[in-house]
């Protein structure tokens, strides 16, 4: 049975070992890149895609995304995998510190 096109988005994702540009996955599903934003924001939704937010700050005028310096490079996604879900906010899983009221060892 042929996967639909929404599940080769994701195939395409899970088997790339470079990155691919949107206009290259549109053309390979013979999709519009309207029809492929769509797909790949289920996967996005479903939790299997991220999109990766880039924004580079020239960190020295102070302005932040004010800087006239600023650059927002093109949208891109990866594979949400094991070692992408990690969050960030972990606050004590790798260093020695208590929280409050935790267990004393």
């Amino acid at each position: 049975m042929a996967q639909s096109k929404l599940r080769q988005v994701l195939n395409i994702f899970e088997t790339a070992v470079t990155p691919l540009s949107m206009p290259q996955i549109a053309r390979e599903l013979d999709v519009s890149l309207e029809q492929l934003e769509a797909m790949i924001q289920h996967w996005v939704r479903k939790g299997k895609i991220r999109e990766n937010r880039s924004l580079t700050e020239c960190g020295s005028c102070g302005r932040g995304s004010g800087c006239p310096f600023v650059l927002e490079l093109p949208r891109s996604y990866e594979l949400v995998t094991d070692v992408t879900m990690i969050p960030l906010n972990v606050v004590g899983a790798t260093c020695g510190h208590k929280t409050p009221g935790s267990a004393k060892d």
